[in-house]
């Protein structure tokens, strides 16, 4: 939204009093811009996430202004489009009344009586003689319309009247996800319960999980969780790694999702990974010169463990913030000869939840090896309830660079099983295995034997008794006559705690 002028960004919020001050201070309400965008279609796509008086009054005033309703982009969206597709049909309704084109929706009459009208209207509509597996601008049937609708009456008559229960919808969306458009969690209950595979998928390979996670909406995940539905399905990723709300990804934590894919900084209430650079600036606004100055790189800790106090590291994992926008902040874009610039940032750093309400988050990644910024990480980040953060740094040779490992939590101690490392320091055919006490933050490295798994990384691990950890998937790095591969591993591995040997399942 920040590309867009403060009318247009209030138009998305469906702020119609700030929309009122800006056109009495000379905003043209009936603007139009390059792309066919106006008004009306900005407050449509601003409905999702106001309220329903809110979207109301808005559209009201747009209607007293003269705003062109029917105004179509060069992508072929309008306001009637887009409410239409999210399913918002008060809106429709109240556009359509006002004057906007109807043939842009692509309703037979049949489709009209699902979305506007009662039971009794499409019944007499199914009387007419009408196909009843008609499709409208969305590709949808009067039976999945009558899912995103959330009327079941609507929905048991058609089935009555023989239609098409198979039908999939725009990119070849199932039946399941129209209730979960809709926000009508019962309607998806009502098809779980008729039967209907919480696996069906879409176009993209997406089932209703990914939909229900991608509309926020917990109880219909908590619906799909309990019918069974396969969390780990990966299309272009997992549905975890779409979630963005922590009630959510807690949820799926909980049924075994893969916590590597969870976005961590939603779990430790900071904004999200995808907060906009603005946001990442303003925090490290607090920083002085004088203070990255002295955190601009990694330290090695010179005791296990060491308190690292530094006001730029805090500050950093409090944003979430790159090395580069770190550059940004105290103009070192121009130069990279100050090495890797420390930052929070991490790919491979694992998060354990504790019982007494702490978090820690392990090691981890910034940047691939080409760029001037990467780093591999050996510290640790402890994250208490009342938003307190400490930072505690370790000799390179009691824990060395650590990312892509697992964390598992046994008792009073997490094990870091796996790493991928810098390249010269990995040691092909051994398992690294170190130990964090949760209460000293010591840090231990294992000795383990038996099968081991080998330089294994980007695996999971599960505590399967109280003295064994199960490790399964990932990869595993070899070195076979001076050359570097990685292999996918099809092995599963127990580590058992009390003799420290492997064994393969």
């Amino acid at each position: 939204m920040t590309d867009k002028s403060p009318l247009r960004q209030a138009l998305n919020a469906c702020d119609l009093k700030k929309v009122r001050e800006l056109v009495a201070a000379g905003d043209n309400i009936r603007f139009v811009d390059d792309h066919g965008y106006n008004a009306a279609i900005d407050a449509a796509y601003g409905v999702y996430k106001a309220s329903p008086e809110a979207a109301r009054q808005l559209f009201e005033y747009l209607i007293e202004q003269r705003v062109n309703l029917s105004q179509r982009t060069s992508y072929g969206e309008s306001a009637l489009s887009v409410l239409s597709r999210m399913g918002r049909f008060e809106f429709v309704h109240q556009l359509l009344s006002a004057g906007a084109d109807k043939r842009q929706l692509k309703w037979t009459p049949l489709l009209e009586a699902v979305a506007l009208g009662s039971v009794a209207d499409v019944e007499s509509a199914l009387n007419m003689g009408e196909h009843i597996d008609s499709r409208d601008a969305w590709a949808r049937t009067p039976w999945l319309l009558s899912l995103q609708r959330g009327d079941r009456a609507k929905a048991e008559l058609l089935q009555a009247h023989g239609a098409d229960t198979s039908v999939r919808g725009h990119c070849g969306a199932p039946c399941t996800f129209y209730p979960i458009r809709g926000g009508y969690p019962d309607m998806l209950r009502w098809l779980l319960q008729s039967g209907v595979s919480t696996e069906l998928k879409d176009d993209f390979g997406h089932t209703a999980i990914f939909e229900a996670v991608g509309h926020d909406n917990l109880e219909c995940v908590l619906l799909l969780l309990e019918a069974g539905c396969d969390i780990h399905i990966d299309a272009n990723g997992t549905p975890l790694s779409g979630a963005r709300s922590r009630p959510i990804i807690m949820r799926l934590l909980e049924a075994g999702a893969d916590p590597a894919d969870a976005d961590q900084r939603i779990i430790l209430g900071f904004d999200s990974k995808h907060t906009s650079r603005e946001r990442t600036l303003s925090v490290l606004a607090s920083v002085t010169p004088d203070d990255f100055t002295r955190g601009i790189n990694r330290i090695f800790g010179r005791s296990n463990p060491e308190r690292m106090h530094q006001p730029y590291w805090e500050a950093m994992i409090r944003a979430g913030a790159g090395a580069y926008a770190a550059r940004v902040r105290f103009g070192r874009t121009d130069s990279y000869s100050d090495g890797p610039i420390w930052c929070a940032e991490r790919y491979g750093q694992s998060l354990t939840l504790l019982p007494d309400g702490r978090a820690i988050q392990v090691g981890g990644e910034h940047e691939d090896f080409y760029s001037s910024d990467f780093c591999i990480y050996n510290d640790i980040f402890v994250h208490y309830p009342d938003g307190e953060i400490e930072v505690y740094g370790y000799p390179k040779e009691v824990f060395p660079p650590t990312d892509f490992h697992t964390a598992t939590l046994v008792g009073d101690h997490i094990y870091l099983i796996g790493s991928t490392g810098y390249q010269d320091e990995r040691q092909y055919g051994e398992t690294q295995v170190l130990r964090l006490n949760i209460h000293s933050l010591r840090i231990d490295s294992v000795e383990t034997s038996g099968e081991k798994p080998g330089w294994i990384s980007c695996h999971r691990a599960k505590l399967a008794d109280p003295s064994t950890i199960r490790v399964w998937g990932g990869k595993i790095m070899k070195l076979d006559t001076g050359e570097e591969s990685f292999v996918e591993n099809r092995t599963t591995f127990l580590l058992d705690l009390n003799s420290m040997r492997w064994r393969v399942e």
